[in-house]
């Protein structure tokens, strides 16, 4: 997703040099759900949290929107969809989702959540204390995981009807019957290829190529001579 005309990654690394970390936040977060947007994010946030935790001031909510971050993250990892879109529809697909994610933290807690470190669940369960259950944020969004996984559905059928009225209305998938056979094809015997070298073949490639002959017959007659010398 590019923001203006720059491209979200590199708008991250021109923030990241005077640390603008809450410009970065702003920028990763209308940027999921990419997993390197997920992270880029935690990071910011961390170092928010860091810097709020140094000056002893409050930051409960940076806790809450990194432990948010973590929630949605382990929802759309589940969405393989999520990976094999268009970024931009990806993304839309996403907006539609990520504010209805319940992230009830006693429901959820942290143990699913592969975003956050040791610290981050240092830092919450010091915030909150630990929670009731563990839970993938998908069990306890039943309903709106279904629907966000029939919306990618939808739109990568989409991407796909306009991919084949660019290629003139032929769409071409690794599971159709050609790429199927190729894939299981073994190459042959270089004994019985007939392209190859050392086969039979060979010679007759060289005979319709009367430039290798010439070359070969020069190159016996001026082994002749050199040996008659």
């Amino acid at each position: 997703m590019a923001t203006g005309n720059e491209f979200w990654t590199d708008t991250v690394k021109r923030l990241k040099k005077p640390g603008n970390n809450k410009e970065i936040v702003a920028v990763c977060k209308a940027t999921l759900p990419p997993p390197d947007a997920f992270s880029e994010l935690a990071i910011a946030l961390r170092k928010r949290i860091r810097a709020k935790r140094k000056e002893k001031a409050p930051h409960n909510d940076l806790i809450k929107q990194l432990f948010h971050a973590a929630v949605w993250q382990n929802f759309f990892s589940n969405i393989d969809a999520c990976c094999l879109m268009e970024q931009a529809d990806s993304c839309r697909v996403a907006g539609q989702s990520l504010p209805r994610i319940k992230c009830d933290y006693n429901l959820i807690g942290y143990e699913y959540l592969d975003l956050l470190g040791v610290n981050d669940v240092k830092w919450i369960v010091d915030a909150w204390g630990e929670p009731k259950n563990h839970n993938q944020a998908r069990m306890i969004n039943p309903e709106l995981y279904a629907q966000t996984v029939a919306r990618y559905k939808l739109e990568k059928e989409r991407e796909q009807r306009s991919a084949g009225r660019l290629f003139g209305g032929q769409q071409l998938k690794l599971t159709d019957p050609q790429f199927a056979s190729d894939s299981k094809a073994q190459p042959p015997h270089p004994a019985t290829d007939a392209s190859h070298p050392s086969a039979s073949g060979g010679l007759n490639h060289i005979n319709r190529n009367p430039t290798i002959f010439i070359i070969l017959a020069v190159s016996f007659i001026l082994v002749v001579l050199f040996l008659a010398t």
